[in-house]
């Protein structure tokens, strides 16, 4: 029986960024399973994690499919250690999460800095994403870094949560 998997990312539809950087991990990490189906959910900003419109998104996605289905989100810590507001914003995601029982991915500070050592103005993050698809670049990131319990520079629990759905190649 197949299962689906809702990738639920911060970047819109037309940028697609995020989800171009878990594509290629799940790619590098783990077996091609043609039984599970991923499909990408573009928030368009974190902020709209419980927008009536992504929560319709998703609930019309799980009740479509017939098998199984899980969520995951994906979001960005930002500045979680320096404002309040994004800490309060970052932690009721979180809540929501466990609360629907979605699974939870962080990135520290945000996507394009794990993945690429820096974080990169907004102009760019479309060129960036291309070119790190293009020239295979998934292929410098350190492991470890995408297996962090803790919030630490340019780390994510990614491959922690992916685990749980993919199985892992030797």
């Amino acid at each position: 029986m197949s299962k689906q998997i809702l990738l639920c990312v911060e970047t819109n539809k037309k940028a697609r960024t995020d989800y171009l950087y878990i594509v290629a991990t799940i790619k590098k990490y783990y077996i091609d399973d043609r039984k599970i189906i991923q499909r990408p959910i573009f928030l368009d900003s974190k902020t709209k994690y419980n927008a009536k419109d992504k929560v319709k998104e998703i609930n019309k996605a799980i009740k479509e499919f017939s098998g199984e289905t899980k969520v995951i989100y994906f979001i960005d810590v930002d500045d979680y250690n320096i404002s309040a507001e994004t800490q309060t914003l970052f932690d009721n995601i979180k809540h929501y999460c466990k609360e629907h029982e979605y699974e939870f991915v962080f990135f520290y500070k945000d996507v394009e800095d794990v993945y690429l050592g820096s974080s990169v103005r907004d102009d760019e993050k479309v060129k960036r994403a291309e070119e790190f698809k293009r020239k295979k670049l998934i292929e410098n990131v350190k492991e470890e870094n995408l297996r962090s319990d803790t919030f630490r520079k340019h780390t994510s629990n990614i491959l922690s949560i992916l685990d749980l759905y993919w199985v892992k190649k030797n």
